[in-house]
């Protein structure tokens, strides 16, 4: 039991936000698939300064569009400690500009888990949807280094890397994809730019997000972290059942 209670302390925690911290919310691996072939860009593409000025523009467009949205959630952590897997369902409701409240619909497995990991998770979900914080940490050229990469042709996206700033712990450091029709985000894989603790060797991550009607949400994360000792922990994390209210402004 007492090893079963530091390993929770140990898990993903670190995690806090980057699916969040996303800002574009979201923090965190790799189930990576195979390499793709590197593809030019069409002679006709934007630049990668333009590419990048209209993803944070379109990033701006859905802040101020969406006046509400509810969502559910299922959080699954899995380590060979653990003698099942532990899982979290919850209801998510935000409002803008920054509340964002979790109902739990279903719970099951570790108590530790439960207690140390997802609530954890929730309240850095809560943390960084605050305005003064989703600055610090959103993917913009504010918080983040950007280089142009590939155009990746099976995506249908502009990949570019990424490098933070500053040492902010729901910073990331990998690769996005931007979609090319609309300039959104649609995939980020990297890694927290701090370790969560000294028994983390190393913690790697895959947030990816789907078109709903004008709108981009996450639809899965994956994360896996490799502690000293005990192997590898994998947190899991489906979104799914969007609906969606906009702003009487936006509204044609």
């Amino acid at each position: 039991m007492k090893t079963k209670r530091w390993l929770a302390r140990q898990l993903p925690t670190g995690f806090r936000g980057r699916w969040k911290l996303i800002s574009y919310s979201g923090l965190l691996l790799l189930s990576l698939s195979a390499p793709v072939p590197a593809a030019p860009p069409s002679p006709s593409a934007p630049a990668p300064e333009q590419i990048l000025t209209r993803m944070e523009r379109r990033y701006e467009q859905q802040l101020q569009a969406v006046a509400s949205y509810q969502a559910r959630r299922r959080y699954s952590v899995e380590h060979s400690l653990l003698k099942k897997p532990s899982y979290l369902v919850v209801d998510e409701k935000y409002r803008a500009p920054e509340e964002k409240r979790f109902q739990t619909i279903e719970r099951g497995g570790s108590s530790e888990v439960q207690g140390r990991v997802f609530a954890r998770l929730l309240a850095v979900e809560q943390e960084t949807a605050r305005e003064s914080v989703r600055r610090q940490v959103d993917l913009s050229r504010r918080n983040y280094e950007f280089t142009f990469q590939k155009y990746d042709s099976i995506a249908g996206a502009y990949v570019f890397a990424v490098e933070p700033r500053g040492s902010n712990p729901y910073l990331l450091r990998g690769k996005i994809w931007i979609n090319e029709q609309d300039f959104a985000v649609q995939r980020i894989e990297g890694e927290p730019v701090r370790r969560p603790s000294a028994f983390v060797r190393q913690s790697r991550f895959v947030h990816e997000f789907a078109r709903f009607g004008e709108f981009w949400f996450p639809v899965r994360h994956h994360s896996e972290t490799d502690l000293r000792l005990f192997g590898r922990a994998v947190l899991e994390i489906s979104y799914f059942d969007y609906h969606w209210q906009i702003q009487k402004e936006a509204q044609p």
